[in-house]
């Protein structure tokens, strides 16, 4: 909706213009509409090239995009890149510069695909939050679909595998606090009577059960080992 809305705007203030002006603010708008549309191919390829440019050393691109020109109609279009460690956007400046953000896949928290009303013209947004306190996320919106597409499915992959490595990572320091449980490890020294340490194993595993450390069938199977020592 935002890229219609914004054609419609761009187009109502030049009619206005052109209005108001008796027909001489012709001149200007066609000034723009050449600034805007002619040589956008070769500002495209620039706008690459500078994103690869900041580009880490073994760092490769996935998938890119530059903004469709609706949501672009009186500024620089931005260009946006997945690659195989992180989002990569680069905003340039009206009159030269650039402003860079991206976010390593092991900050991204959520990563959400909307596709606009006419998609020919407008495209898809995209949006990622992160896990960093207080950082901000990034938003490229009128990003062409099939694009917007394949950059949303290796964010989902990413983030479901950083997920699990998040919850392995978990479980590992959950059992570490818990002090662990070994099973047949023979008589401990200093331990006492074969009965208390039973008790104290199985009790152990409970806490590792109620911590989510361990599923229920992996505490049956400790519990049965420890008995079965008897």
């Amino acid at each position: 909706m935002k890229g219609v809305v914004s054609l419609a705007q761009a187009v109502g203030i030049w009619l206005l213009i052109v209005v108001l002006s008796f027909g001489v603010g012709l001149v200007p708008l066609a000034i723009w509409a050449a600034m805007v549309f002619l040589g956008a191919a070769e500002r495209a390829d620039k706008a690459n090239a500078q994103l690869d440019k900041t580009l880490m050393s073994g760092e490769t691109v996935v998938a890119r995009a530059i903004q469709n020109r609706v949501f672009a109609l009186f500024k620089r279009r931005a260009a946006i890149a997945i690659t195989s460690s992180r989002i990569l956007v680069i905003q340039r400046g009206l009159l030269g510069g650039f402003r860079m953000a991206d976010m390593q896949w092991k900050d991204l928290k959520d990563a959400r695909l909307e596709e606009n009303i006419a998609p020919a013209l407008c495209g898809s947004n995209l949006a990622f939050d992160t896990l960093a306190p207080g950082g901000a996320g990034i938003y490229v919106d009128g990003i062409a679909s099939d694009a917007a597409a394949a950059m949303y499915a290796k964010a989902q992959y990413e983030e479901q595998a950083w997920e699990e490595k998040r919850r392995v990572r978990g479980l590992e320091e959950t059992r570490a606090a818990s002090g662990g449980v070994v099973i047949g490890a023979g008589e401990a020294a200093g331990s006492g009577a074969q009965g208390e340490r039973m008790v104290d194993e199985i009790r152990k595993a409970k806490e590792l059960l109620d911590a989510g450390a361990i599923s229920d069938a992996e505490f049956q199977e400790m519990k049965a080992k420890i008995l079965g020592r008897a």
